[in-house]
């Protein structure tokens, strides 16, 4: 247990926070953290890509607060978690259902933000009986006929995306200079990120608590290299494995009106094709909607 700082560096708030491993029925190991009090409500959180376990809200004592136990896990090729080459959106439920099984989980809330959104809501097509809500942030659309993927897209996930269609050795090479940069100069890669990014994101990514969690997320996830990044691209722009419409469970998407890295449009289609969908749209921000994380959190636990 460690304890959040306030800005005058009193501790203020105890926060619950366990890092361990789980062998999966394939012999695989998925690496995962756990935050919040354990009698909380049960909420498995899918982080973005790249990610990792390590990411979290700038507020490390918001889980604990809310009475929520969020459970991150390293997608398969991130951070501790061993690799699924060729792997689809879809597969990650079986990994979702083991740990969730491994941590005495029958029901539970899901989360996703940014790339974490397909994932999350791959549980609830695949998983129904076991989800109770499902809540998805800044969410990519399926690549599909007659949907503009690339549309309004920063340049950098164009290049990355338009990479990624062409095929694995081409998202390679993009990625390659990215991976090294990572662990040498970190700052650099966010920096260069940022300048393609609306104002809202920029100041966000200036505070030196949202840079110093976002590079160690990013830094984690690329442990092994560009394995999970690859391999997250891949599988966003091949089928998912299960049809949007198919979804039941009752779900809430939060996007940002200035979206430059999932624009906009990408979040009303996924809730246009869900029968149990809301959408909002949060006026002013971008892609890194902190301030929606506690609805999230809030909307998810009450379904407990």
């Amino acid at each position: 247990m460690w304890y959040w700082q306030d800005s005058k560096g009193m501790s203020v708030t105890p926060v619950t926070s366990v890092e361990e491993t789980v062998e999966l029925p394939d012999g695989r190991r998925l690496a995962y953290a756990a935050r919040g009090g354990p009698g909380g409500s049960p909420v498995l959180f899918h982080h973005g890509t790249p990610g990792s376990r390590l990411g979290r809200h700038p507020d490390p004592a918001l889980p604990e607060r809310l009475g929520v136990r969020v459970v991150n896990f390293d997608r398969p090729g991130y951070g501790g978690s061993d690799r699924l080459e060729g792997r689809s959106v879809s597969a990650i439920a079986g990994d979702a259902a083991a740990l969730a099984d491994h941590l005495g989980w029958e029901r539970f809330g899901v989360m996703g933000v940014s790339g974490g959104g397909p994932h999350a809501l791959a549980c609830a097509a695949l998983l129904p009986e076991r989800i109770s809500r499902v809540a998805v942030l800044v969410t990519p659309a399926p690549y599909e006929p007659g949907f503009d993927f690339l549309a309004g897209m920063a340049q950098t996930n164009i290049d990355e995306f338009s990479a990624a269609l062409t095929g694995p050795a081409a998202i390679a090479a993009y990625l390659a200079p990215s991976i090294e940069a990572l662990q040498t100069e970190p700052g650099q890669v966010l920096d260069q990120l940022a300048a393609e990014l609306p104002p809202p994101d920029q100041e966000l990514l200036a505070r030196p608590e949202v840079r110093e969690l976002v590079i160690a997320a990013w830094q984690e996830a690329t442990r092994q290299g560009d394995a999970g990044w690859l391999d997250d691209d891949l599988a966003f722009t091949r089928p998912w494995g299960f049809e949007l419409g198919a979804i039941h469970t009752e779900a809430r998407l939060w996007h940002g009106e200035l979206d430059a890295l999932a624009p906009q449009a990408h979040g009303r289609r996924v809730a246009e094709a869900l029968p149990a969908a809301s959408f909002e749209l949060v006026s002013g921000q971008g892609h890194l909607l902190y301030d929606a994380w506690p609805l999230a959190l809030e909307w998810l636990a009450a379904a407990a």
